[in-house]
């Protein structure tokens, strides 16, 4: 059974891609993360645990909240997932490592590793190039960019969006 341990944000973003999640679905666009029950989020660190499925948060004691924008809608074709990509951001990208480095699984999908990492926040996966290229044109008037705030690391149990423990970060 995968895990995983994800960042969320605040309402505010967290309402706006819930929205473009929507729009997905209302076109006939399957979003499996609102179909499952997800929150929008980053995939920090995604694999497998055989031990005790529990996080260790003391690492993220001193994590406070902090602002990225993401910045462009953007696409693995191989993979058919379609996603809001963010700036490049040095506080994500050091919040990373530190996950990378503490979390305790007992294997780490390739793609969630620090030297292969790319940040993103999923809308829709599994898609035919077709459906991508919908997607394109669903969002082309689209304004950029989507202020977020990172507010906490959540540690999710697959398939289904269970959320198993939190750690909120210290507010700004």
């Amino acid at each position: 059974m995968p895990y995983s341990i994800e960042v969320h944000f605040d309402d505010i973003t967290n309402a706006a891609i819930q929205d473009m999640w929507k729009l997905l679905s209302k076109n006939n666009i399957p979003c499996r993360a609102l179909e499952k029950g997800f929150s929008p989020h980053i995939t920090l660190v995604y694999g497998e645990i055989t031990g005790d499925k529990k996080v260790k948060w003391d690492f993220l004691e001193k994590q406070e909240t902090f602002k990225f924008e993401f910045n462009t809608l953007a696409a693995f074709p191989d993979r058919g997932v379609l996603f809001l990509s963010p700036q490049k951001s040095n506080l994500l990208t050091e919040l990373h490592k530190l996950h990378d480095a503490n979390a305790e699984f007992s294997s780490m999908n390739k793609f969630y590793r620090t030297d292969l990492w790319q940040p993103h926040c999923s809308l829709a996966s599994r898609l035919s190039p077709q459906q991508l290229e919908k997607c394109g044109h669903l969002f082309e008037d689209f304004q950029f960019p989507i202020e977020a705030t990172c507010v906490s690391s959540n540690f999710v149990k697959y398939p289904r969006a269970e959320v198993l423990s939190s750690f909120q970060f210290l507010s700004e």
